[in-house]
């Protein structure tokens, strides 16, 4: 009898620690990519991909969009030197449905900049058919894709 009570009392000590893990698991990816207020919407949105992307609420999106940083030594608002992450540029990655990713572009951060002055829209670069450009009447980088065009103001 007191074999069958210890048999039971570990498989749910097992089953229940088995069972904690997993609704942990689920908090921690919950708190990773929580909800954001969308105005557009006046609603919550969850964003699909949690990586960092832009367009991260785009889920058949064929190019996966991402600032890259470096961490550099700048002024804050008091005149005070410090550390920061400052954009260095547009990583484009082509997406195929199978959701891999390859990096099909690379804008570093000058190039972007130097199209701010353009006077109409601009094609800053482009690469396995996926373009990075600027509109300055709507103050706003877009990239197209075959099917796909994504807008944001930057940085």
């Amino acid at each position: 009898m007191s074999k069958k009570v210890l048999l039971m009392a570990s498989v749910l000590v097992i089953v229940f620690a088995f069972g904690a893990t997993s609704v942990l698991a689920e908090d921690d990816e919950t708190e990773a990519c929580p909800p954001v207020y969308s105005e557009e919407y006046d609603t919550w949105v969850s964003a699909y991909y949690c990586d960092g992307r832009l367009n991260a609420f785009d889920m058949m999106q064929p190019v996966a969009i991402y600032y890259t940083y470096d961490t550099a030594q700048v002024l804050d608002d008091d005149g005070n030197w410090t550390w920061t992450d400052v954009v260095t540029g547009i990583a484009l990655w082509s997406v195929d449905a199978d959701s891999n990713g390859q990096l099909a572009l690379w804008v570093p951060k000058a190039d972007i900049v130097s199209a701010f002055s353009a006077a109409s829209d601009v094609q800053i670069a482009t690469a396995h058919g996926i373009a990075l450009n600027y509109s300055p009447s709507a103050a706003a980088l877009w990239v197209t894709a075959p099917g796909y065009t994504f807008a944001w103001e930057p940085w």
